[in-house]
């Protein structure tokens, strides 16, 4: 019997432990009277952060988050670094709101000692907060300015288990929705969520049905100032269910038809098998793999989801049939 899936929360997180990175939303919500910085946490946030730019790492502040998968489970996601705080919309059950969205980076520390927490609550002075024998390396690290991401889920050969999201989970939902499109469809998808990736500036195109050379979409990234370099890459897209993988061949077919110079993204629902993904870490090939959970967090970073599923006015606008 399927366990009875967690009603849709606004307040849901991205844990992305293959990339050491949590988005944790603040806790706004629809007031009358209150503002974005009326509500505890999110005070909290504004004063961890402002202290951060003004230079300061002396009595920086340990964040340790915590989920909560299931009722009567608590999971502990690692010890937390703020790296940067974002005011961004915030959809409260139908009612649009400001919130903050903090962008932390989870370090390299297995567990986390509760005598050092109680040590930091004692302590008046900044220079005792972290002097005890349990304070993690890794974040006496941080303080002096070296961030040392966590490593353990960082393996450059990912299981099946890392690629998809939990079986009948909220997220495996999204991801059958993807595979429910047409071929054409899931293209469209796929180009308009690299449109919205504003950390490099960019262009992406699909290509046209006939004459594509094998390629379903194409375009350009251009590295920030001041390197300004220019790299043009090519992506091939394959929506597969969640049982069949792609395997070497697929990927040897994509890297074969790369020009010199060019990037290769294969994007799909699926996950990619271990020979796969060796083939291109040991011939060190141009080419980034992108998997269903990597493709589910994406629609949930850039809020693409609502009440748990791709917005609709959002898929229309983009597949526009």
């Amino acid at each position: 019997m399927k366990k009875p899936l967690a009603p849709s929360n606004p307040w849901d997180d991205l844990i992305d432990l293959t990339n050491a990175q949590i988005l944790y939303w603040g806790d706004a919500k629809k007031h009358v009277n209150k503002k974005l910085d009326d509500f505890k946490g999110n005070a909290v946030f504004r004063k961890i952060y402002d202290y951060l730019l003004a230079g300061g790492r002396e009595a920086a502040t340990p964040i340790l988050h915590f989920s909560k998968p299931e009722s009567g489970i608590v999971k502990f996601n690692g010890l937390c670094a703020l790296r940067k705080l974002e005011i961004s919309w915030f959809d409260d059950h139908g009612f649009p709101i400001q919130n903050y969205r903090a962008d932390l980076t989870i370090l390299d520390c297995g567990e986390v000692s509760i005598k050092w927490i109680h040590n930091r609550i004692r302590s008046e002075e900044p220079t005792e907060l972290d002097n005890h024998p349990d304070c993690p390396a890794a974040w006496k690290s941080y303080k002096k300015g070296k961030i040392k991401p966590i490593d353990i889920w960082q393996k450059k050969i990912r299981s099946k288990d890392v690629q998809l999201p939990e079986k009948d989970s909220k997220e495996d939902i999204v991801l059958s929705q993807l595979v429910s499109l047409s071929p054409g469809q899931f293209e469209k998808v796929i180009v308009a969520l690299f449109e919205q990736l504003d950390e490099l500036v960019h262009h992406i195109h699909k290509t046209k049905p006939i004459g594509d050379g094998g390629f379903d979409f194409f375009g350009r990234f251009k590295m920030p100032r001041p390197l300004g370099y220019e790299i043009d890459f090519r992506g091939e897209v394959k929506r597969y269910s969640r049982n069949t993988a792609v395997d070497p061949k697929a990927v040897s077919r994509l890297v074969a038809r790369l020009t010199r110079g060019e990037y290769g993204i294969f994007v799909t629902t699926s996950f990619f098998t271990e020979n796969a993904q060796r083939e291109v870490l040991d011939d060190r090939y141009p080419v980034h793999l992108i998997s269903g959970v990597d493709l589910v967090n994406i629609l949930k970073e850039r809020q693409i989801l609502k009440n748990g599923k791709i917005s609709p006015d959002w898929l229309q606008e983009v597949i526009g049939e």
